[in-house]
């Protein structure tokens, strides 16, 4: 269950004098930049995922082979890999509940900005970022859900009597959780490119002037 997140494109600076008009729109920007700032460990804590990802593949390789007492053995480095996810899985969440909280300030630029089609980028740029943190937060949801179902698998390992049928039963369990994961994970790739879309929009328009 690779984790896949992605990241917003990097700011840029504006430093030539601007109309007034672009000069709102710019405040704008500013505003809304200092929400990215938030999410710079982003890429950061998915890689640390990706390297737990692998490690626990290679903890249930050795699950092929092993007998009761090694499968007993296994499951407890099995749960604290699976802690470790968590624990980054709640790093991840907070850190995107800070970038929200500072859009949450950014909005209010939008109102301050008194050219119709520079109002209307803002506007969009909002809309797509408020989708954008929604959709995060349920590929995040989505993943906790899923490690809790493999916790109980892993746990489950760590019993005196551990038969096929009862870790089937897990796997199956398990395995609902990819299509879930896929689509929310689809959606947070589509909700970022809009939102990196409507970016270089502004951009451009800020870097015209």
């Amino acid at each position: 269950m690779k984790k896949f997140s992605i990241l917003l494109l990097g700011a840029l600076l504006f430093l030539s004098a601007c109309s007034n008009a672009e000069s709102e729109l710019n405040d704008f920007y500013d505003d809304f930049t200092q929400s990215l700032t938030e999410e710079k460990d982003l890429a950061d804590i998915n890689e640390e995922y990706n390297t737990l990802e692998s490690e626990k593949s290679e903890l249930q390789e050795q699950l092929n082979d092993a007998n009761l007492e090694e499968i007993n053995n296994i499951s407890p480095d099995l749960i604290e890999n699976t802690e470790q996810r968590l624990e980054l899985l709640d790093e991840e969440s907070e850190m995107m509940a800070s970038a929200k909280e500072a859009f949450e300030e950014a909005k209010t630029s939008v109102e301050e900005i008194s050219d119709e089609s520079y109002k209307q980028e803002a506007e969009s740029l909002v809309q797509s970022m408020a989708a954008r943190f929604e959709a995060h937060e349920t590929l995040n949801n989505t993943y906790k859900e899923a490690l809790a179902s493999e916790m109980e698998l892993f746990e489950y390992l760590g019993e005196e009597e551990v038969t096929q049928d009862v870790i089937d039963e897990h796997l199956n369990q398990i395995a609902e959780y990819s299509e879930p994961i896929n689509e929310a994970s689809s959606t947070f790739t589509e909700e970022t490119e809009k939102v990196n879309q409507i970016k270089t929009e502004i951009e451009q328009i800020l870097e015209a002037q």
